[in-house]
C-alpha cells in the first residue's frame, strides 16, 4: 500500500490514547508513537538511500 499516512492525524489520535489509557496505557501508547516515529524517519532515509543507488547505477552504466 503506497497511500501515504498523515503522521499528524496518526500522532493525535495516539496522544489522545494516551490520556485515555491511565498509567500502563499512557506508557504504551507513548512508544508506539515514538515507534512510529521512526518508523517514518527510516523511510525516508531507505528512499533517500535508494535514489542514491539507483544514480550511482545510473553513472556506472555511462562508465
Amino acid at each position: 500500500m503506497n497511500t501515504p499516512v498523515n503522521l499528524e492525524i496518526a500522532l493525535a489520535k495516539l496522544h489522545q490514547l494516551q490520556y485515555e489509557g491511565g498509567d500502563l496505557g499512557a506508557k504504551y501508547w507513548y512508544e508506539i508513537s515514538c515507534l512510529l516515529k521512526e518508523a517514518s524517519l527510516y523511510k525516508v532515509r531507505a528512499l533517500a538511500a535508494e535514489a542514491k543507488l539507483a544514480e550511482i547505477e545510473r553513472v556506472m552504466r555511462m562508465a
